[in-house]
């Protein structure tokens, strides 16, 4: 049986300070992602592991699928956050910091 993939997503370019912000609490090893705009505001998500999907669920485009895990913090809100909605969302946030991350890496290492 072959898995479905979920059609490709349009990214809503969430950006730093306006749709979210770092967070950090008190006596914790990591630093969370608090959204701060649109209809999941005031949600506390930190991610987990990061992937690919496998080299046969390549999408049309020939891109290969992100996967990742996260863990909810907190949601005053009581937002559906299993939501494919709100996974497009928190994945967006997520390539957004991989962006800026090699972007950085690259400026450390004279390469920009």
């Amino acid at each position: 049986m072959k898995k479905k993939i979920p059609p490709t997503h349009l990214t809503t370019s969430p950006k730093h300070r306006e749709d979210y912000v770092f967070v950090e609490k008190s006596g914790e090893d990591f630093t969370a992602i608090k959204l701060i705009s649109g209809p999941y505001a005031s949600i506390v998500l930190k991610y987990g592991n990061v992937g690919f999907r496998p080299e046969e669920e390549r999408t049309p485009d020939g891109a290969l699928p992100m996967v990742f895990d996260y863990t909810i913090i907190e949601n005053n809100i009581m937002a559906d956050t299993d939501s494919q909605e709100f996974i497009n969302h928190i994945g967006d946030v997520l390539v957004v910091l991989l962006d800026e991350q090699l972007n950085e890496k690259k400026v450390l290492n004279g390469e920009n």
